[in-house]
């Protein structure tokens, strides 16, 4: 298999520049950027560019992925909208906040340890992703714990040794419970284990956000303050509507929408996933079981019929037939192990083999079935 690596910039505040387009576009002879990104596509060579100091210079958001299982997501921030001190609650090993005057990068890195993972083309993906920086600067950081999640159970799990294991974890964000299509798409992408975040969700508060609706506070803003709004709304200002919300936050003393109670430790987070995966293959299992019951059952009802149909079909000496009559004797098989019948059964088929014993085509397809061994294979 060839290498894949599969670049995709997004410029979402501002759009590029003629200028900036040229020179993005002269990186690759395959590319061609536009006013809102560029995407770099290679099954030979790399990117030529240092990556995140593109995301620096150029766009707000990138996406990465190679067949050999890294993926990486990077979205630049404005500081003035940012709150550094809480990002860095979820700080793990591939999870990276690089701070410069204005702006700071947040790089997500995850690469496979195996080397591999499940390769999937990268086109459209950053597409699905784009919502989760709005999210950010909105203070939704359930993608941020997701996959400080990931990262350090997996740390634990895997015995690697990078996380400690009585570490507790951070504020655990609202709305765990339900998740928008951004980070479904996310949890997706980058593997993150459900059963896990089922654990973590117990702790996940009902958001209160909802409950306090925004549109109650503009009415406390100065008609000079929401004209400015209007303004700076008909220039197409960035990001406007996060500046206004952070407005009208500010205008209300808010519960916060993070549960900081109930600090789990990594180890107990792992140690309840484990718990809880069990109990799911046990019911798996036992559900498996009933449903074979009932078609024993079933089949129970007709067994007399059956039999009859295995020598019809018998009699018939052909390859189709001889197969037909084989399947019905393996379910036939399995009842008799049911019903703690299987001599029985086994005398039966000797008896088969003894009247048709001519039949070659038969004898050796029950053979290969191994209808006469103690145990079923099903």
């Amino acid at each position: 298999m060839s290498e894949y690596q599969f670049y995709e910039f997004k410029a979402i505040d501002n759009p590029l520049s003629k200028k900036d387009k040229e020179i993005i576009s002269s990186w690759s002879s395959r590319t061609d950027a536009s006013n809102a990104g560029a995407t770099f596509e290679y099954h030979y060579g790399d990117f030529p560019k240092d990556e995140l100091k593109v995301v620096e210079k150029y766009f707000d958001a990138m996406f990465y992925i190679s067949n050999w299982g890294t993926r990486q997501l990077v979205f630049k921030f404005p500081n003035d909208l940012i709150d550094i001190k809480k990002l860095m609650h979820y700080s793990a090993e591939g999870i990276e906040l690089i701070e410069k005057e204005k702006f700071t990068i947040l790089h997500i890195f995850i690469e496979d340890e195996d080397g591999g993972g499940n390769w999937i083309e990268g086109d459209g993906y950053l597409s699905s992703l784009i919502s989760l920086r709005a999210d950010i600067l909105s203070g939704d950081y359930r993608c941020l714990y997701l996959i400080w999640l990931k990262i350090t159970t997996e740390d634990v799990i895997n015995e690697w040794g990078n996380v400690d294991p009585e570490s507790e974890d951070p504020d655990v964000p609202a709305n765990l419970q339900s998740l928008n299509a951004a980070l479904l798409d996310f949890i997706d992408i980058f593997e993150i284990d459900k059963d896990t975040i089922a654990v973590a969700s117990k702790n996940s508060i009902a958001s209160l956000s909802e409950n306090n609706n925004e549109y109650n506070e503009i009415a406390s803003l100065s008609d000079a303050e929401k004209n400015d709004f209007l303004k700076r709304l008909l220039q197409n200002e960035a990001l406007l509507n996060i500046k206004l919300q952070k407005r009208l936050k500010a205008e209300k003393s808010k519960v916060s929408d993070v549960n900081k109670h109930n600090k789990r430790s990594i180890k107990e987070i792992v140690a309840a996933t484990i718990e809880l995966k069990e109990k799911r293959k046990n019911k798996e299992k036992q559900k498996r079981e009933e449903k074979r019951i009932a078609k024993l059952k079933e089949i129970e009802k007709d067994e007399s019929n059956l039999w009859g149909q295995v020598d019809f079909l018998i009699k018939q000496k052909n390859t189709k037939s001889y197969e037909e009559a084989i399947k019905i004797m393996q379910n036939l098989k399995m009842l008799s192990i049911y019903k703690n019948q299987n001599e029985s059964f086994c005398r039966k088929i000797e008896n088969i083999k003894q009247d048709y014993k001519r039949l070659t085509g038969l004898i050796g397809r029950i053979d290969y079935a191994k209808l006469l061994k103690a145990t079923s294979n099903n």
